[in-house]
């Protein structure tokens, strides 16, 4: 079976897990290859004056996290002499040794990745393999512990376990269980540093140069804080995280460095472990010297140097792994909130706090088109209220100089960052922009996180204006722009029942344009078109807000009026009529326009809408009846009006 992307694999004919003496009776078996380097690296294993030694709990604490993370029953850390393998520590597994020749080990010591088996007994390298023949053992993973550049590795941290696994360990299995083989691989290099230093003969010159031997022995980043809590020595890695020079950072107090809301709980985690030598493992909120958040993964463990307590910090930038992290969760829930057809608000709510959480101090604003007028959709603090968002559109990030951002109202020592927020189609929808607490362009990572937030902006930003355009074709009167007959039913039912539970009535008003033929057949049906919606622009100016106003087809129109008297009704009907039977201007020519309205009122607890509807179309025509250009209310005529054209 191929290994996994990015590993090697090597053919071999055992793991490193057989009894001693153990005989195959099999003649198929692929021994493990000879370095070429074998007796260089048997010279580096025997300088490390490690075979044969009692259980030390820093390794077995790595076995047992193998396991953990892996969950395979069995986990070592196997060291490979001349002829044979031993563990110097097991999990799950009982005896000490085992012959080299039928080893997994021996072969994951030749490469620089990490060698996977999947399942033995499928793989013709080692399906005869007594140990998966006998002890059932299917899964293999090791990770060769290189020690020191241009030598091959001593052993390997391995895994193993009676399940086949096709698929593997997982990416972020092999990431960590990868660490942990380097951590065994420092505590080897300290025990070789430790070893050599020991032929000096001066005690202190003997600690620094095993500081220096670890700080440069790996690419993991190490910090060393004093009985105080200061940072008394670090490594380039460690200051390469926080953006800052290693002498800048010497010196200084670690908390200065932190997450103000993560303080506390750090300060109580450096004095436990000064006191009580508790081991600690998590994450370290650090921010760099631009403010942006910094997640460093930390392993402390107090030593002692001169009798004085330090804590050793062995450190890994997780920053990139928490970003995508934030965003996989932010793309979750936008996805979800879409789902549901909830506010864009609170989806733009989440992607403001995403990015507030990786960049303490920044403020942030996000614009959105809307029907062609750009309007702020979320603003994370009240000190951009009143801040105009910039209308040009755009299709890349621009990052904006202190003093050269478009923002008026921004103060001068203010940057700015655009990220455009693009629908499918890339149509501009509007921008996210972060303003920095201290200027500066974002990283890479960090420019990445923000497009990528933008872009789930985007998506939640175009889904609603589909459901917007979907709800108003449904909803609304395409040449008026008026309720239609369905929002009619829904709005006058909610205003029925709202007058039935507060004792009020409502009035209904159905117009009807008379001879509106004629219009169309004189003037054509653009004519008419025009028309009706300057009808409609006349009732939106002429009413109250709370009054409802629908197109019910062709020339009919229904207007509510709800908690009203029949007095005001009246006065209003008059109202309307005097206004919509103004000419209308079209291209010079003025077209006559008459109408007749049909007045009535809810009886008492009326909750029927469509009744009301059929009475107030009933008055309407006896208003045409009685000579048209009127109002009528019931069956007494309320007013007339000149005869109609």
């Amino acid at each position: 079976m191929a290994p996994p992307k990015g590993l090697e694999q090597e053919q071999s004919a055992g793991n490193g897990i057989f009894p001693t003496g153990f005989t195959t009776g099999v003649t198929t078996l692929q021994l493990p290859r000879i370095p070429d380097d074998e007796i260089r690296r048997l010279q580096l294993l025997g300088e490390l004056a490690i075979l044969d030694t009692g259980p030390e709990e820093g390794f077995d604490a790595l076995t047992r996290l193998a396991a953990e993370i892996t969950g395979c029953r069995i986990a070592l850390v196997t060291l490979v002499d001349d002829h044979r393998q031993w563990f110097k520590s097991r999990h799950g597994f009982e005896l000490a040794e085992t012959p080299r020749d039928i080893s997994f080990c021996g072969h994951a010591v030749l490469l620089t990745q990490p060698m996977v088996v999947a399942d033995a007994s499928r793989d013709p390298r080692f399906a005869h393999n007594p140990l998966v023949r006998e002890q059932r053992i299917r899964f293999y993973a090791g990770v060769p512990l290189r020690i020191q550049p241009g030598i091959s590795a001593v052993g390997a941290l391995c895994v193993a376990d009676p399940a086949p696994r096709p698929g593997g360990l997982g990416e972020l299995q092999l990431l960590q269980l990868s660490t942990l083989a380097e951590l065994v691989c420092e505590r080897l290099r300290s025990r070789l540093s430790i070893r050599r230093l020991r032929e000096s003969e001066r005690a202190r010159t003997r600690q620094s140069q095993l500081l220096e031997a670890i700080k440069r022995a790996s690419g993991i980043g190490f910090a060393l804080l004093d009985g105080e809590g200061l940072i008394a020595d670090l490594n380039e890695k460690v200051s390469s995280i926080l953006e800052q020079r290693v002498e800048d950072l010497k010196g200084s107090d670690p908390l200065a460095l932190t997450l103000p809301a993560a303080r506390a709980r750090v300060g109580t985690m450096i004095r436990s472990c000064l006191a009580r030598g508790v081991r600690v493992t998590g994450d370290w909120p650090l921010l760099a010297r631009d403010g942006a958040l910094r997640v460093a993964g930390v392993n402390v463990e107090r030593l002692w140097l001169d009798d004085q307590p330090y804590l050793f910090c062995v450190v890994t930038d997780k920053t990139q792994q928490r970003l995508e992290e934030t965003l996989r969760d932010t793309q979750a829930r936008t996805l979800r909130e879409v789902a549901l057809e909830n506010s864009l608000t609170d989806v733009l709510s989440s992607i403001g706090n995403a990015i507030l959480y990786h960049r303490p101090g920044a403020r942030v604003l996000i614009s959105h088109l809307n029907h062609d007028r750009l309007d702020v959709a979320y603003l994370s603090h009240d000190t951009l209220a009143g801040l105009a968002a910039p209308a040009r559109a755009a299709t890349r990030p621009v990052f904006y100089a202190p003093g050269h951002t478009p923002f008026e109202a921004l103060s001068p020592a203010s940057a700015a960052w655009r990220f455009p927020l693009l629908s499918e189609g890339c149509q501009w929808l509007g921008d996210l922009w972060v303003m920095p607490a201290r200027a500066g362009r974002p990283g890479t990572s960090e420019s990445s996180f923000l497009d990528g937030l933008a872009r789930v902006a985007g998506f939640a930003m175009e889904r609603q204006d589909q459901l917007e355009a979907l709800r108003e074709r449904a909803e609304y009167d395409a040449l008026t722009g008026l309720a239609n007959r369905t929002l009619l039913g829904e709005q006058l039912a909610r205003a029925l029942a709202h007058a039935a539970g507060h004792r009020q009535r409502v009035a209904l008003l159905f117009i009807d344009l008379d001879d509106f033929k004629q219009v169309n057949d004189t003037h054509g049906h653009h004519a008419g078109d025009k028309v009706l919606t300057c009808l409609a622009e006349r009732m939106s100016e002429t009413l109250r807000k709370t009054d409802i106003i629908a197109r019910l087809g062709g020339d009919e129109f229904v207007v509510v009026l709800p908690d009203t008297s029949a007095g005001t009704a009246q006065r209003v009907a008059q109202k309307l009529l005097e206004v919509l039977c103004q000419p209308i201007n079209r291209e010079g020519v003025f077209c006559p326009v008459s109408l007749s309205i049909g007045l009535i009122l809810s009886r008492d607890g009326e909750r029927d809408g469509t009744g009301l509807i059929q009475r107030a179309d009933e008055a309407m025509y006896r208003a045409k009846q009685a000579g048209k250009r009127q109002v009528y209310l019931l069956d007494e005529p309320v007013c007339s009006g000149e005869e109609a054209v």
